[in-house]
């Protein structure tokens, strides 16, 4: 419980006991001397024995009364309810805007690829070719729970930056998939699979062209 939310309840304990101590005292009026004097001298010259209007104007106060402590009750259970909540979010809120302004401040390098959050192998690889021939077809086989006719893309790390293959594959119904490329200049190549739907990658391997 925070010090706001304890001296808000503080706050509305107070009232409730100030509004439970006018319904005793409206409650303990009834018998007054005075009136129970007024009441013994009316019922004798009074064919109902009842003092007219009395009798409601005391179950209105009471009634008045009686619904204030219900509603201070109420708004008591809203500000132990609410300011949990709230005070989690302005902490979260005011964690969010710290972590943003260290990212804006110390940028990661980009000088080689890395994996992201989204490359969390959920494209899984399998049988992953070592080296190949200039031009020569690689296949790049492997699993993606994506579902079923999910478009798949192979990537190579280059200038800086992901450029795809221009030839998509796809999952079959059970989620598996073959690709086919080719690169034609020896070097060694960051490849991987991109999910373009969802930004889901696999992790990312190497290919040697051997020249």
């Amino acid at each position: 419980m925070t010090g706001y939310q304890s001296f808000d309840v503080l706050i509305g304990i107070a009232v409730a006991l100030l509004l439970t101590w006018l319904l005793l005292i409206a409650a303990l009026a009834i018998r007054r001397p005075k009136l129970v004097q007024l009441e013994a001298a009316y019922r004798r010259f009074s064919p109902t024995g009842d003092q007219p209007g009395r009798n409601r104007r005391l179950r209105l106060t009471l009634l008045v009364l009686a619904v204030l402590i219900i509603l201070n009750v109420v708004w008591l259970g809203l500000l132990l309810s609410r300011r949990p909540g709230e005070r989690a979010a302005e902490t979260t809120s005011t964690h969010s805007a710290t972590t943003g302004g260290a990212s804006t401040a110390s940028p990661p390098a980009a000088a080689e690829p890395r994996s992201g959050p989204a490359e969390r192998e959920a494209i899984q690889l399998e049988d992953l070719p070592n080296s190949a021939k200039p031009f020569e077809t690689v296949r790049i086989q492997g699993m993606y729970r994506g579902g079923p006719d999910t478009f798949l893309r192979v990537q190579r790390w280059e200038g800086g930056k992901w450029v795809a293959f221009p030839v998509p594959t796809k999952t079959d119904h059970s989620g598996r998939f073959t690709a086919h490329v080719e690169v034609g200049r020896p070097g060694r190549y960051q490849l991987r699979l991109l999910d373009p739907g969802s930004s889901v990658t696999s992790k990312t391997f190497s290919l040697v062209i051997e020249g």
